[in-house]
């Protein structure tokens, strides 16, 4: 074992092997089950510790963003160098209004992973897990469904979305496993109309016929679980009850873009890249844990420069608004802001304008909540190849973990997933980054 050890690293030992020892003592008990309630409830007491963080906003560059044409300007580059607000860091011109609000983040040149694939790199970078760790838990949670839960089990009032996804919901995108309905993704489909289906699409029903329909569902619901022992019944009883309270809910408005001035809009951008970032804002007004939006179109085999000047033209500035938005009004020091992707891109372009998944190192930045400000973590060789210095490289399951010690979730916790058996919530190898982390 290393002598130098940070604390979090010590305080992880001590508690794996007391755990290992505890376990061995109590299975030898006889008639004594790991998975007894007595057991998942010391369990749940452990998942989480103190921290300021209510909300997360998670942009999701899917598609592998290309490193060295957005966050890591190199030789080689498709565009040139604009200066940030943090001394000595420069970005790319496609990131220009972003390098403005860099200071209130920080920027991690030297995140890597062994998975050049998109499919594995989305599994990774949306649950902290790579595919083959993972292939035994079929029921895994999304991180931020993990984040959702940790603030909201013990939640007894009318249902709100605890996760809320824009954009894409590929893959793992909402998708909360074992941890259940609740706190999967709830999607924004049209940011114009973000919530429909209020009320029938045929007329409109006076209060009291949909009060009469509800009793009726409720008897034929009764009347069907007398005969039938369906486990699915109780699931559909509360998905109704949820939809209902959703329905009535006074938070509602928190999805009504037009309750901004024109000035907002005009500053975050008419795209729907600006209205779902203004959104983000909006939910993290009202302490909607998870906010992911998954921005596409980043698999630039073709067309490279062409393409990323287009999707950071309708994004840039509304990110921009963003950071700067939570920062000015201290929203920003009870929430995490994450941008990534699956992977970067090969540095050398060939004849066709393209470049190729290039998984060894990409940039990604992190920030908010205890977070230090302005933090540079690692950086790339000169070609942007891979990390420069092995010791400063970091996995994305390592930023994963540290953004779950950051909120409050502990990162080795264990919960029981569907079928009884304990699911550590990073995996074995993640390392959390306690060194620009506050707590």
């Amino acid at each position: 074992m290393s002598t130098n050890m940070n604390s979090y690293e010590r305080k992880l030992f001590l508690k794996r092997s007391m755990g290992i020892l505890a376990g061995a003592f109590m299975a030898s008990l006889p008639g004594h089950s790991l998975f007894s309630k007595d057991a998942e409830s010391e369990s749940e007491n452990e998942f989480t510790h103190n921290s300021p963080v209510k909300s997360i906003i998670f942009i999701n560059m899917e598609g592998g963003m290309s490193h060295v044409d957005t966050l890591d300007p190199k030789a080689n580059s498709a565009f040139s160098k604009v200066a940030s607000s943090i001394s000595g860091i420069s970005l790319l011109e496609p990131f220009a209004k972003t390098a403005k609000q860099l200071k209130h983040l920080g920027i991690v040149r030297s995140t890597w992973s062994e998975d050049g694939d998109h499919g594995f790199g989305q599994y990774l970078l949306n649950t902290g897990y790579r595919m083959p760790e993972g292939m035994g838990f079929p029921d895994i949670p999304h991180f931020g469904s993990v984040f959702a839960y940790s603030k909201k089990r013990n939640d007894k009032g009318p249902y709100f979305p605890s996760y809320v996804t824009m954009g894409s919901r590929s893959g793992r995108i909402g998708n909360s496993g074992f941890l259940g309905v609740p706190y999967a993704g709830f999607h924004i489909g049209n940011l114009d109309n973000p919530v429909n289906h209020l009320v029938p699409s045929y007329g409109k029903y006076k209060e009291e016929r949909l009060i009469r329909r509800k009793d009726i569902l409720e008897m034929m619901n009764s009347e069907f679980g007398l005969r039938n022992n369906s486990p699915q019944l109780k699931l559909w009883t509360e998905m109704v009850k949820a939809a209902d309270e959703f329905r009535n809910s006074s938070r509602l408005a928190s999805f009504d873009l037009t309750k901004e001035s024109e000035a907002t809009k005009v500053r975050y951008g008419t795209s729907w890249q600006g209205k779902s970032l203004l959104m983000a804002k909006r939910l993290a007004e009202k302490e909607v844990p998870f906010i992911q939006i998954s921005i596409g179109g980043w698999d630039t085999h073709n067309n490279n420069k062409a393409q990323i000047a287009k999707i950071m033209s309708e994004t840039d500035q509304g990110i921009a608004a963003l950071i700067e938005d939570l920062a000015m009004s201290g929203l920003l020091s009870q929430t995490i802001f994450f941008l990534s992707t699956e992977f970067g891109r090969t540095p050398d372009v060939g004849s066709r304008d393209g470049r190729d998944h290039h998984p060894r190192v990409w940039t990604s930045l992190l920030g908010g909540g205890p977070f230090q400000k302005g933090f540079v973590l690692g950086e790339s060789d000169e070609k942007g190849e891979r990390p420069s210095k092995s010791k400063d490289a970091y996995h994305m399951r390592d930023l994963i973990s540290s953004i779950h010690y950051a909120s409050g979730v502990d990162p080795d916790a264990s919960l029981p997933n569907s079928f009884g058996r304990p699911f550590s919530l990073s995996p074995r190898l993640a390392k959390v980054i306690e060194d620009v982390i506050s707590l």
